[in-house]
């Protein structure tokens, strides 16, 4: 019983923080909510079930180097307390604090400025180093697009990670198999997956990025592991948990009309 209400308290935090995005967006007229939405759960289990961020002065790290989805990210801040509902609504505002991407110089729970595709897993891995050479047991966390990885930089930071064992480092990778208005595969392919992380010593874990069991068994996997850094490989829906958007390449950026905004609103109740 306690775990079947432990897991139907996570789904409606999730709906509340896909709510919450929503709203963000369609305020704003502007913003990514088709990757926002994609990346709900993984957020949702790493700040409320892992709590990385309760004590901030001495936090797990935690990039999203996907910067485009930090919508997500200001609604888990906001159902922290971490940030004020008059500053959600402040979203892309010229001089906010909520960037349309993130911005480090504004608020000080980013860890990274993004948005330059690419640079957050060589940043995450400095965090991994400087915790091991400090002997602090942090971890460190970096959530990559799969349009992301076909960035070189990716590669040449996978490389290091894996000669180098940092086995505080996880990379979550959002699998939505969607970037920008089209599909990864038409884009440059980046499959296979699971053995291009294992060739470079990653201890590699696929499994449902919505799934609160599968996403909870990965993690304590990775908490567990004693010898090379770990990458889960999140499949994920892109647009999920509002029927009109998932699976639909059309919106990644689109703007919310006054129409969409309320059948939104109704499905995530």
């Amino acid at each position: 019983m306690f775990k079947k209400n432990k897991e139907k308290k996570f789904y409606s935090l999730s709906r509340k923080i896909r709510a919450d995005i929503i709203g963000m967006l369609f305020k704003a007229q502007s913003g990514h909510s088709g990757p926002s939405l994609s990346i709900v759960e993984i957020l949702n289990y790493l700040f409320f079930e892992k709590k990385i961020y309760k004590n901030f002065n001495e936090r797990d790290h935690f990039i999203l180097s996907k910067g485009h989805a930090v919508p997500a990210l200001y609604s888990v801040l906001y159902n922290l307390n971490l940030i004020n509902k008059k500053e959600l609504s402040t979203f892309r505002d010229i001089g906010t604090k909520l960037q349309g991407h993130p911005d480090r110089t504004k608020l000080k729970y980013i860890e990274l400025g993004t948005g330059a595709l690419g640079q957050g897993l060589s940043v995450s891995i400095g965090f991994a180093l400087a915790n091991i050479i400090l002997k602090k047991n942090k971890k460190s966390f970096c959530l990559v697009g799969d349009g992301e990885i076909q960035e070189g930089q990716i590669w040449e930071a996978a490389m290091y990670a894996g000669a180098h064992n940092l086995k505080n480092l996880c990379v979550i990778l959002d699998n939505n198999r969607m970037q920008n208005e089209t599909y990864t595969t038409q884009t440059l392919n980046v499959m296979p997956l699971k053995n291009k992380w294992e060739a470079f010593n990653w201890k590699v874990l696929s499994i449902d990025g919505h799934s609160f069991p599968q996403i909870d068994e990965a993690f304590k996997k990775f908490y567990l592991e004693k010898n090379k850094p770990t990458v889960i490989i999140a499949n994920t829906i892109k647009g999920k948990g509002i029927s009109f958007m998932e699976n639909s390449a059309a919106w990644h950026s689109k703007v919310l009309d006054e129409k969409s905004y309320k059948i939104a609103k109704e499905e995530l109740v």
